[in-house]
């Protein structure tokens, strides 16, 4: 069992980050250093990108990452992400905001695909 959770760390650090970031209280929060506007929803894309192609990633060793088990996780994710912007005003005093759910769940959705076709080149590259 404990093998099995090591293969999880990048994924489980990930998710702290995400976590972490999206309930830091508002006013520790600079927004000086964006470059253009919006720069914050592709900041988002990139987050949860990144979460779910590295859980697919991860994944393969446990299983045959298939279409349904991806778009599992895409709606995991997309519930996850739906979860966290309607927590926010009351555990960090931010505002919950519908266009930051879409770059989750976009991210979700690129990622998702991205990662089962990594996931699934690394189990055809090691047969």
């Amino acid at each position: 069992m404990g093998i099995k959770f090591l293969r999880y760390c990048p994924t489980i650090l990930w998710l702290a980050a995400i976590l972490f970031a999206s309930f830091m209280p508002s006013q520790h929060i600079k927004t000086s250093w964006l470059l253009f506007p919006q720069e914050d929803k592709v900041i988002h894309i990139c987050m949860y990108l990144g979460l779910a192609a590295l859980f697919l990633i991860n994944s393969r060793h446990f299983f045959v990452v298939t279409l349904r088990r991806t778009l599992l996780t895409i709606g995991v994710i997309c519930i996850l992400s739906g979860a966290i912007e309607l927590l926010q005003p009351v555990l960090s005093n931010r505002t919950c905001d519908l266009d930051d759910f879409f770059a989750n769940s976009l991210g979700a959705i690129i990622g998702g695909f991205i990662g089962k076709k990594i996931a699934n080149h690394f189990c055809n590259s090691s047969l």
